[in-house]
């Protein structure tokens, strides 16, 4: 096959059809696919690169790579989001005496890193404790404001890449993808898994203005940028690492509704495929991601209950969902094995997900700092390696 433009080859990915190699993500999802900005600036010194730094996501402290680290390493996406750090998040403010870093975002949640920290923490809820009525009178945000769209000069950002590279854009959603995972921040988790049993009332109500915040900000969006943008990343956490967070009823009954309309309304303004980032151990709730439309899905964390059979997720789910990662497990083999033992494993995985089509290869969410520097660069050099060579004659 003659070779392919990054843009191409990833449309022909979320289509089920087989390129010349297979396409790679490093920091196509911004705040996922990426690394820590540690295991990040370990890499650079490791290259010799000295490129800025550029946090994505403040909590994650998740970087965009630079185009270096892209042509490095064969990239194929180019990352955006209209959730990408404004206002209060570009400068937290420091507590003189605990060293402490926090700020305030525009649905008043609290993040917090503590002195020496390496990541901030949600530390407070706007609506902790509070019950239908309260809610209903919170000072929600606008859907139509207009304030971070144009803050961050999307659309000029958006076209540009469009037109002057190749690159498969990727754009993230507000609330950095969440839907589900908003409204708990909102009450707090253990409260939001309480009301799912002992008050529907208050869970609908807060889906309902995550879903039309949702709908509203992404309108915006896609009215400006949805003829360039080739995916769109919805994200929520429905399971943990052995068992889901919930029972799969409750999840039926109260959120997935709310998941449908957000995919339905994505799609009603592009022709650009919709993502679901969702880690853990998800086996139950795979029928309800390919039932809602999603076409693609981030990232199969191989080492969560269930996850780890992936040529049977292929068998079983590979004619309807782009799988976009799996490629090597982070928590264990990519921080604590060898380059060799990394390299096996991407080959395996491939071996596994790449038959026909529709995979996209990237990291299990970001690579985490005490990745070792070598590791990094055989993980990224092997999709490469092996994501070529698998479709040009095999391994």
């Amino acid at each position: 096959m003659a070779e392919l433009t990054s843009r191409e080859r990833v449309r022909r990915a979320l289509r089920h059809e087989e390129t010349d190699r297979i396409p790679i993500d490093i920091g196509g999802i911004y705040n996922l696919t990426t690394m820590h900005r540690d295991a990040y600036k370990n890499l650079q010194a490791h290259l010799g690169f000295d490129d800025p730094v550029v946090i994505n996501y403040v909590p994650s402290q998740s970087v965009t790579p630079s185009e270096r680290i892209r042509k490095r390493f064969k990239a194929d996406c180019y990352p955006f989001s209209i959730s990408e750090p404004f206002g209060a998040e570009l400068s937290p403010v420091l507590d003189q005496q605990s060293g402490e870093l926090s700020y305030v975002n525009e649905w008043q949640l609290k993040w917090r890193c503590p002195a020496g920290g390496f990541y901030f923490d949600l530390a407070e809820h706007p609506l902790l404790g509070c019950g239908l009525r309260e809610a209903e009178n919170f000072n929600w945000p606008d859907p139509l404001d207009r304030t971070r769209l144009d803050g961050l000069r999307l659309k000029e950002r958006v076209k540009e890449v469009y037109e002057d590279t190749d690159y498969a854009i990727v754009i993230g959603g507000p609330l950095a993808g969440g839907i589900y995972v908003t409204a708990w921040w909102m009450i707090g988790l253990e409260n939001f898994f309480k009301a799912l049993i002992k008050d529907k009332p208050l869970v609908r109500f807060l889906m309902d203005r995550v879903v039309d915040y949702h709908i509203g900000q992404w309108g915006l969006l896609l009215d400006e940028v949805g003829e360039y943008v080739d995916v769109c990343v919805l994200t929520d956490d429905l399971g943990a690492q052995n068992a889901p967070l919930m029972n799969p009823k409750a999840y039926r009954e109260l959120i997935k509704p709310a998941h449908k309309k957000v995919v339905d309304f994505i799609k009603s303004k592009t022709e650009a495929k919709v993502l679901y980032h969702c880690d853990g151990a998800i086996d139950l709730f795979l029928p309800d991601i390919v039932e809602i439309g999603f076409d693609a899905w981030n990232p199969i964390q191989v080492s969560a209950k269930g996850m780890n059979e992936t040529a049977r997720l292929k068998e079983l789910y590979g004619d309807k969902l782009c799988f976009w990662g799996a490629a090597c497990d982070s928590q264990h083999t990519l921080s604590t094995g060898s380059p060799k033992d990394i390299r096996a494993e991407v080959k395996g995985r491939i071996s596994d997900l790449a038959p026909g089509g529709g995979l996209v290869l990237a990291s299990i969410h970001n690579i985490q700092r005490d990745a070792p520097v070598e590791n990094i660069v055989a993980f990224y050099d092997s999709l490469y390696e092996y994501g070529r060579s698998f479709y040009q004659g095999g391994f």
